[in-house]
């Protein structure tokens, strides 16, 4: 299995993250890969000839196909999921920063949140099944839209300058803080967040937190080469203790944090990707 991602235009990558595709190789028998929360959320073509089946660990009793020639949203995770898929399984896919979708679109993530569901654009689902030169007519095709009128492209509360501050906190950010920085109450806040990432506040900054504590282990060294302690990790972004960062861990990654370096060596890791 193999990701390759590409960058959009300067102008859209305020809202969109990355173009991808991932292609999985001709082997037999099925194969699996985790993909971790992040608080991003993508829009999905199966441009290959065989199903591929999503499986939301928050709603375990769900198996999610997505069928050849089919455009899907995938929506926020507050656990991690398991994408499953036979060989010569390709999928092409928009990826939007936490907010994008919803500045670009209108449309809210609520309905998405932990799933994937149809979206109804025929121009991009035919689009998206065309992999040579994918970024270049992904441009173009956003592009027209906006020239068109049709994409939204604002943000009446710059929730690109919210998602910033909370990255650039590790997650450590308090929700009345940010709210008080945007001139909003708690409630308005709330709504502000489920409207653009379908989830609370809280909830999305226990995921950047997450994604915090992903990066450092994947740098895994402190200022003197050794490993980074997962205690001193813990200490300095708030969790508990060690037990705690761990349970938050797995429940976002499906693996131990002291499983990660293991799985990279493997190939069977997982990542941010369906």
């Amino acid at each position: 299995m193999s990701v390759t991602e590409f960058l959009p235009a300067p102008h859209w990558r305020e809202h969109i993250a990355a173009y991808w595709v991932r292609k999985t190789a001709p082997d037999p028998g099925p194969s699996g890969r985790r993909v971790y929360a992040n608080g991003c959320a993508d829009l999905i073509c199966n441009a290959g000839k065989n199903t591929a089946w999503f499986y939301p660990m928050a709603r375990p009793q769900q198996a999610i196909p997505l069928y050849p020639g089919q455009l899907y949203l995938g929506g926020t995770m507050t656990a991690y999921g398991v994408v499953k898929s036979d060989a010569d399984c390709l999928l092409t896919g928009i990826r939007f920063w936490p907010g994008g979708f919803y500045a670009l679109f209108s449309q809210t993530m609520q309905p998405a949140v932990d799933s994937v569901i149809e979206f109804h654009q025929e121009e991009l689902r035919m689009l998206m099944q065309r992999v040579e030169d994918l970024d270049i007519h992904l441009d173009q095709w956003l592009n027209g839209q906006a020239a068109l009128g049709v994409l939204q492209h604002t943000d009446k509360y710059n929730f690109a300058l919210l998602r910033k501050r909370m990255y650039d906190s590790g997650g450590q950010a308090s929700v009345e803080t940010l709210a008080e920085e945007m001139h909003v109450s708690n409630r308005t806040l709330e709504r502000i967040f489920k409207k653009n990432v379908g989830i609370s506040p809280k909830e999305f900054l226990r995921i950047v937190r997450f994604q915090e504590v992903l990066r450092r282990l994947r740098s895994a060294t402190d200022k003197n080469g050794s490993p980074e302690s997962l205690l001193r990790i813990a200490y300095e972004l708030g969790y508990y203790d060690h037990a705690h960062l761990t349970n938050e861990f797995k429940k976002y990654a499906g693996i131990l944090p002291s499983e990660l370096s293991l799985f990279y060596k493997t190939g069977i890791a997982g990542g941010q990707y369906f």
